[in-house]
């Protein structure tokens, strides 16, 4: 089977191009990640990987187009979703150890890296967040073990862009 790969209808800067690039590339069918657009209301999933939807067990057409909430539920830790919508409202980078559901109704532990994903032409490395224009949000997810900090080596999105921050 094809994979379908993310091709954004916004400019994104090369820094952040290189992340999608590697995303799309083969061997990364299976990584768990989601595009959002802030530009939209409610900042909806515009794209969802096909390992998102296998993780999650929801198919694209009940992903795209929702925000990411849908996911969470009584078990959700509060203080790690204030923790992403911090960063959405700071357009900066978050790692979250966070707890969410499965279309089944089932619990997963995930260590959650979300990134901005900044406009061609802005400055990614830009010092005040008010610097760069801010097209997309990607949010990777990878399963872990145990909940709690320190998981972040496990996240193909947090280790790829390790690189964009020399």
């Amino acid at each position: 089977s094809t994979t379908r790969p993310f091709i954004p209808s916004k400019s994104i800067c090369e820094n952040d191009l290189s992340l999608i690039d590697i995303l799309n590339s083969p061997g990364n069918e299976d990584v768990c990640y989601c595009i959002c657009d802030p530009d939209l209301d409610d900042t909806p999933i515009v794209f969802a990987s096909e390992g998102f939807c296998k993780f999650t067990g929801y198919s694209n057409d009940e992903i795209e187009g929702r925000n990411c909430r849908f996911l969470q539920g009584s078990l959700t830790s509060t203080k790690d979703v204030d923790r992403i919508r911090n960063a959405l409202k700071d357009e900066t980078e978050a790692n979250v150890n966070l707890l969410n559901y499965r279309k089944d109704g089932s619990t997963f532990i995930n260590q959650f890296y979300l990134a901005p994903l900044h406009g061609k032409g802005s400055d990614a490395n830009a010092t005040n967040a008010g610097d760069a224009t801010v097209c997309y949000y990607i949010g990777v997810q990878c399963a872990v073990p145990n909940p709690g900090p320190g998981q972040m080596p496990a996240n193909p999105g947090w280790v790829y862009t390790q690189g964009n921050h020399v």
